[in-house]
């Protein structure tokens, strides 16, 4: 494969968008949780104005900046399988793109219940909850009488 190729691209598309939209949302709200953390910081809050565009930048929004832009690179290794040319951070891509793809074709042989099937068996889990509820409610309130008749409680 060239350098930055994504290791097998299409295979397991699903699955890999799913993960990276995941890992992306991490990311955003890890640089987001940075930012936050530099902003109150008097020596770190000091804005520099960038000459070309007039936009104050402050030391907060470049680290988060920075934070967000390190973790999607992770973010596309690991789930594009984006070759970077070390063998080892490439080696981990190829696992977890593998895993991908492995766990979407094993979700397309899972038998899915029909709307009816899950409706039913949904009805059948609340009802039970229900009764085993009012079963505990009962065994307490029974074993509580008892421990107060006999003086315990």
């Amino acid at each position: 494969m060239s350098f930055f190729g994504v290791y097998r691209k299409g295979f397991g598309l699903y699955s890999r968008v799913a993960v990276g939209i995941a890992l992306g949302i991490l990311a955003l709200f890890a640089s987001v949780s940075l930012y936050n953390a530099l902003i109150d910081l008097p020596d770190i809050a000091e804005g520099v104005k960038v000459p070309l565009i007039d936009v104050g930048l402050t030391w907060g929004l470049l680290s988060s900046v920075a934070l967000f832009v390190f973790l999607g690179f992770f973010v596309c290794v690991f789930v594009a399988g984006l070759e970077t040319g070390l063998k080892p951070l490439d080696n981990g891509g190829k696992k977890t793109v593998e895993f991908l793809i492995d766990t979407q074709g094993e979700l397309q042989k899972v038998s899915w219940p029909t709307r009816y099937e899950l409706v039913g068996s949904t009805a059948v889990v609340i009802v039970s909850v229900v009764v085993i509820g009012v079963f505990v409610l009962g065994v307490d309130w029974c074993v509580s009488v008892v421990m107060k008749y006999i003086g315990v409680l």
